[in-house]
């Protein structure tokens, strides 16, 4: 009961200083716009990566290019 009550405390302030202070609002909403355009964005081009099995081709690539081998190179003593 009293977490209902501190909550709607809550918003009843934000929405009183959202109105009060609307071009602060609008300020913060065009700075936060750019970033989660481009958080998406990332966040999309992973999942299309991971959908199209390119992430398998690319591991594939590593695994078969040569490596070189360790058990033939000298000791220093």
């Amino acid at each position: 009961m009293l977490s209902i009550v501190f909550g709607l405390i809550a918003m009843s302030l934000g929405f009183w200083s959202m109105v009060k202070y609307w071009w602060y609002v609008v300020d913060v909403m065009t700075a936060l716009l750019p970033l989660l355009l481009l958080s998406g964005g990332v966040i999309a081009l992973m999942a299309g990566v991971r959908n199209t099995g390119m992430r398998n081709a690319l591991n594939t690539r590593k695994q078969t290019s040569p490596e070189p081998d360790v058990s033939r190179r000298k000791k220093d003593e």
